[in-house]
């Protein structure tokens, strides 16, 4: 019986730390389609909520033999690594964002029920489209700017299911930090509504001679 109880320990412990391995890759779920994303967020929270229950009652069972069992305290402290590890980096240590390239233009919109749309744009003229509603959708690609539009080529398509589209660029003269002007950003090269994104940041690009340095 006890043997038996000592296997379920371990078991846990190993549960725990595949656990902590999921979470700390959460940031490669951003790739996966037709809301996956969304379900394993949810599947992990879930498994979170498992994994603290499982750590109240084994914290009880190691006070009440008295830390006597070496195999049950070790089993115990790792649970409880992994739950605070959790608490401090609930997505991890590396983000989503943490892959995006050096910035160059970030523009962002907020519409309804909290869902975002964020254009970051590269310093290397590549440049990464999120958005994030019940989920996170991530597509890349690259682009160029000429006059005041930015030409976008996806690497697949973009949200709205086109390879190509483009932005109107529209800075203020007179922009504060944080707003710094929009980024009309069109669906397809169809689109005549724009969708207003208010550039956020917005960085001098390096000359070549800077960047050989």
């Amino acid at each position: 019986m006890l043997q038996w109880k000592t296997q379920m320990k371990s078991k846990t412990a190993i549960f725990a730390l595949f656990y902590l391995l999921g979470i700390n890759t959460c940031f490669l779920w951003e790739r996966l389609p037709y809301g996956l994303d969304l379900i394993l967020t949810f599947g992990f929270a879930f498994l979170g909520l498992v994994l603290l229950f499982a750590f109240l009652v084994r914290l009880g069972q190691t006070v009440f033999n008295k830390f006597r069992i070496k195999k049950y305290n070790i089993s115990t402290l790792i649970i409880a690594a992994v739950i605070a590890f959790n608490i401090l980096f609930p997505f991890g240590v590396i983000r989503g964002h943490d892959l995006d390239p050096e910035t160059f233009i970030k523009a962002s919109r907020e519409g309804a029920a909290n869902c975002t749309t964020n254009l970051i744009l590269g310093m290397d003229n590549s440049f990464i489209e999120r958005s994030v509603c019940f989920g996170v959708d991530r597509n890349a690609g690259s682009y160029r700017i000429s006059d005041d539009t930015v030409y976008l080529t996806f690497n697949n398509e973009s949200n709205f299911g086109v390879k190509k589209t483009f932005a109107i660029l529209r800075l203020k003269e007179d922009s504060t930090k944080g707003d710094y002007g929009y980024l009309d950003y069109y669906k397809s090269s169809n689109d005549t509504i724009p969708m207003g994104l208010g550039i956020r940041e917005l960085k001098k690009k390096k000359t070549k001679a800077q960047q050989k340095r």
